[in-house]
């Protein structure tokens, strides 16, 4: 909120807060049987899609891994390495291995980061940008346009001071697809079914069909809902 409006004059320019930047996302398993391989022979899922989420389209070479002979339903703990005699193998493989920490790309970040090569950063983040406009407004045509929340035109900044246009999709936290197919594709075994139980405009069930799973979506709002199924269908189609 603008502090002049609550103290005088001379507070002119200054407010009560920052912009809210910073947002977590926390990745977990549940249940864990015994170790992780375990966990994905039993329930079918718990591993992480390392290849399908590389960073970059680069060709890196390895030295030093680990061949596995193995056979039938073993294959799954072969790969976590619980199985087999194990021979040295070198490999090659398309982009980087992703990491825990997505930043954006800036040079003041890679920076902070050693070249593996003269022109190859260890950077290894995945970068995308908030929900473009198209992203979010995709399969609404028709849809009355409004601000996120009506109560917040007073406080912490108007939205006109925020610079918060009216959209067809007005919720307020919209995921970006491409972040939330990556996460999806991160974790979400083939033809599995990803579940949002809190749905918000859909983000994530447009992101899960994009990848081909299965979706499950749970949320409160009507209004929200009809938002999320429109632009589902969008991509269904």
């Amino acid at each position: 909120m603008r502090l002049r409006a609550l103290v005088g004059k001379q507070w002119d320019g200054w407010g009560t807060a920052l912009k809210p930047a910073h947002e977590p996302i926390v990745m977990a398993r549940k249940p864990l049987t015994g170790t992780v391989a375990n966990n994905v022979l039993k329930h079918g899922v718990g591993g992480i899609n390392i290849d399908g989420c590389r960073v970059g389209d680069e060709i890196i070479k390895t030295s030093g891994g680990r061949s596995v002979a193995i056979t039938g339903d073993e294959r799954v703990g072969a790969a976590l390495g619980m199985y087999g005699e194990s021979t040295p193998l070198n490999t090659e493989h398309q982009g980087r291995f992703p990491a825990n920490f997505i930043h954006d790309g800036s040079d003041e970040v890679l920076e902070l980061f050693p070249f593996d090569k003269p022109d190859q950063s260890a950077a290894r983040f995945f970068y995308c940008a908030k929900a473009s406009k198209k992203d979010r407004n995709e399969g609404l045509d028709g849809f009355a346009e409004k601000r996120p929340d009506e109560r917040t035109t007073t406080g912490m900044g108007t939205f006109d001071e925020k610079g918060v246009a009216k959209q067809a999709n007005h919720h307020p936290t919209v995921k970006p697809t491409e972040l939330m197919r990556y996460l999806c594709r991160l974790i979400t075994p083939p033809n599995g079914t990803v579940l949002d139980p809190f749905t918000g405009s859909g983000s994530t069930g447009k992101a899960a069909a994009l990848e081909g799973f299965n979706f499950v979506g749970i949320e409160q709002s009507a209004e929200y809902l009809e938002i999320a199924l429109a632009r589902i269908k969008a991509v269904l189609k």
